[in-house]
């Protein structure tokens, strides 16, 4: 299953249309940081990993715009931790 994400800035979020539902990731920012605090992928939809592809577009976004990422929702910080080869230069300290 290919999922097609889109940042929609305006909203402040990452967002996936699935099966006709919102999955999404929600930040603020602060400064150069941004602070994810939120992932949601509907029940229907657990455990395909929709949510990893979300926060992977985070930390691109980040990575491509000069910011660091405060991990601030624990999926986001599980994410982080299996994947330091991507989260860790971006991290805020």
């Amino acid at each position: 299953m290919t999922i097609q994400v889109r940042h929609d800035p305006a909203a402040s979020r990452f967002e996936a249309i699935v099966e006709g539902l919102l999955c999404r990731a929600d930040y603020r920012m602060e400064g150069d940081r941004m602070v994810v605090f939120h992932t949601e992928v509907p029940p229907p939809l657990e455990g395909r990993g929709i949510a990893a592809v979300l926060v992977q577009a985070v930390f691109e976004h980040a990575r491509a715009q000069g910011l660091k990422v405060v991990p601030a929702c624990g999926y986001v910080r599980a994410w982080a931790r299996r994947h330091p080869e991507i989260a860790q230069p971006l991290l805020a300290g």
